[in-house]
């Protein structure tokens, strides 16, 4: 199936043409590892595993590469500041190194929370200091460089002629003409590839390099890494939409005069997840990590399920009403899934219907990754009583492939959790709630179910009575 995307680079929707015949590779800009990265982080994440299971499911050989930013990384896209690893290993009275693992573990462990196919590829840019210094070299021999006594090496923009195109801007806007201050900076745009330590504070990460003590700037960084890992042309890069105007442009500017340009193909930049009053923020505490959604008794994939009803070029709006309504909706299609399992009537495959079916999925997702589209697909699929149960559930395996939802999991555990007797006191309790509603004494009612709740039971009420199962 042709697969369509949105290139950030020329505004246009286009069909997808690989470098190379059945292969896809694509690098995405990772955490930096100096604290937990939060819901809104993760939307980014979310979509890049989207984009490896639709090529996937459209038979691509698919090579995943993202970092792990652990140095560099400062305060400021104007290069100055503290470095962020720095700053959280202060924070947090731990080596920069350790502070590192600390929240590489804990990024892995809320990925794997999401359904997040790992990386075919994790660098860590620290890993990676000579293939940084490296480039840094072959941009100086070639007059792209200068320094700044006592800052660091700094990339001239105003050699580089298309610089800032990704995000919109001329050259002439991008350069903000000379600076009239004393930064030594050529233009405001010019950004550095290698800073030197300061002379009066000891850092904990700084390596030799032929121009004295330092370490790199975070922009070359994933130059390096995914020059290294996909080849010095590759298929796609993606990351937040904040990227394009700075680190993707000194990206490119750093990549294209070294291997000629297209560097890469297709460019994709995802939109933000806001709250009401704004960007999520960890000074004032609404910086929520996926943890603090399973902390407050919500399922993973009712987030992702949540994410996945927008697309990724729109803002969206999170509130925990949003992700209330999330949740109903998920554990309303588990619900249906379950019943499918237990169906009298399963019916064997049918080949010729899954096809038609299979293909009414994937064709939303490969336009330009239409997930709330496919979804929507999904509800289509459900009410269809001319589509088998066997036939419903092999798609639903299909779905959880190319959306990550793990329908057929939670709806699995539903079935067997159904399957278990309650004991005779809460069977008890049920009925006592059950007449105590017939005599519309709701507050016995809701105090049975308090009851049967607090024992590790629930009671799912339906037109035709009710059930008890054990809570998950």
């Amino acid at each position: 199936m042709t697969i369509r995307i949105y290139n950030t680079l020329t505004r246009k929707l286009e069909e997808f043409k690989p470098l190379t015949a059945g292969k896809m590779g694509f690098y995405t800009c990772g955490p930096t590892v100096y604290w937990n990265a939060h819901i809104g982080n993760m939307r980014t994440f979310v979509n890049s595993d989207i984009i490896r299971r639709v090529f996937t499911e459209n038979g691509y050989d698919v090579t995943h590469v993202m970092n792990f930013t652990d140095v560099g990384h400062l305060t400021s896209d104007a290069d100055d500041g503290d470095d962020k690893m720095e700053k959280g290993a202060a924070r947090e009275n731990l080596s920069v190194w350790d502070v590192a693992q600390k929240y590489i573990n804990e990024f892995i462990a809320d990925a794997d929370l999401l359904n997040i196919i790992r990386p075919t590829h994790t660098p860590r840019a620290t890993n990676y200091i000579k293939e940084q210094i490296e480039l840094v070299q072959k941009l100086e021999e070639l007059g792209y460089t200068y320094e700044i006594p006592g800052d660091g090496i700094y990339y001239d923009v105003s050699k580089f002629a298309n610089y800032g195109v990704l995000g919109g801007q001329s050259l002439s806007e991008k350069r903000g003409g000379i600076r009239i201050d004393d930064s030594g900076k050529r233009n405001s745009a010019d950004f550095a590839v290698w800073k030197f330590s300061p002379t009066d504070v000891k850092r904990q990460m700084e390596w030799n390099s032929p121009w004295g003590v330092g370490f790199p700037g975070w922009h070359i960084e994933c130059s390096a890494m995914s020059m290294n890992l996909l080849g010095e042309h590759f298929d796609l890069h993606v990351g937040g939409q904040e990227h394009a105007k700075v680190h993707h442009s000194n990206e490119i500017a750093q990549a294209e005069p070294l291997v000629g340009a297209p560097w890469v193909s297709y460019w994709m930049h995802f939109e933000w997840l806001m709250l009401k009053d704004g960007k999520m923020s960890k000074s004032v505490g609404t910086a929520y990590t996926v943890r603090d959604l399973v902390e407050r008794g919500y399922d993973p994939m009712a987030y992702r399920y949540l994410l996945l009803q927008s697309h990724y070029r729109q803002p969206l709006e999170f509130s925990f009403e949003s992700l209330d309504a999330s949740a109903t909706g998920y554990k309303n299609i588990v619900r249906k899934i379950a019943d499918l399992m237990n169906s009298d009537d399963m019916g064997e495959l049918d080949s010729g219907m899954y096809n038609i079916w299979h293909d009414k999925l994937l064709a939303p997702a490969s336009d330009n990754m239409k997930t709330a589209e496919t979804l929507v697909v999904v509800q289509e699929l459900l009410k269809d009583s001319t589509v088998n149960p066997a036939t419903k559930l092999a798609l639903f395996e299909f779905i959880d492939r190319l959306l990550g939802l793990q329908f057929m999991d939670r709806a699995q555990k539903l079935v067997e959790l159904e399957k278990e007797s309650a004991p005779a006191d809460i069977v008890a309790m049920a009925q006592q709630r059950a007449e105590a509603k017939t005599n519309k004494d709701w507050a016995t009612a809701d105090a049975l179910r308090a009851q049967i709740d607090a024992a590790g039971w629930t009671v799912l009420d339906s037109k035709d009575g009710y059930k008890i199962i054990k809570k998950s």
